[in-house]
């Protein structure tokens, strides 16, 4: 009974090793996606008028009064200011050197139009200060589809690869996947493709 137990654990822990060693090729596979906007941010700096008199500088509008403006003119186009939160945090972080009274203001909103005119809403005292894109977040049906046009990518190119080395490929072995839901949209240029790339090792036969 013993002899029986201790050839079985021999034969098992051979199987595992030629398991273990058996020969593999490991190849990246990839496909794209093309990566939707879901909202914009857009922070506006409102700041008081200056003008140069004389040796010195004289305040030709009030930063109240800069906003004041502001709000008005953005309700002219369908805006209610209230929707904006300012930003107390961007006004201390970029408060060295500022030698006007300037404050920060930001909306985020999935209306691209709206975006648009307030990028297009040029006053005296106002400007963008930036826009932030947010991409939309993949969900687990198109990252599963995603990871299965990879792996016919990796396939077909371990296939390839074998065939040059007179072997064919077989079962995947193991399989690398760090892609997550996360997207990123460029903050300049024109693309908006995005690589899904994984890491799959078949069996070289």
């Amino acid at each position: 009974m013993k002899k029986l137990i201790f050839l079985l654990a021999v034969l098992f822990s051979v199987s595992a090793i030629a398991q273990e060693h058996r020969n593999t090729i490991t190849v990246v596979g990839e496909t794209e996606t093309s990566v939707e906007d879901n909202s914009y941010t857009i922070l506006i700096s409102l700041q008081q008028i200056l003008v140069y008199e004389g040796q010195g500088e004289v305040e030709v509008a009030s930063v109240s009064e800069v906003k004041n403006n502001y709000i008005n003119r953005l309700g002219d186009l369908g805006i209610d200011f209230s929707r904006f939160r300012r930003s107390t945090y961007y006004e201390f972080a970029s408060s060295y050197g500022q030698g006007r009274v300037t404050e920060y203001y930001f909306l985020k909103t999935t209306n691209k139009e709206e975006v648009r005119k307030i990028i297009n809403l040029k006053l005296a005292g106002t400007s963008i200060a930036n826009t932030e894109i947010e991409a939309k977040k993949l969900t687990k049906d198109e990252l599963v589809k995603l990871a299965k046009k990879a792996m016919d990518n990796a396939r077909d190119k371990a296939e390839a690869l074998a065939k040059k080395m007179n072997k064919t490929v077989g079962e995947i072995v193991s399989l690398v996947d760090q892609n997550t839901s996360e997207q990123h949209a460029q903050s300049y240029g024109t693309s908006k493709v995005q690589s899904h790339v994984i890491t799959v090792s078949f069996e070289l036969k």
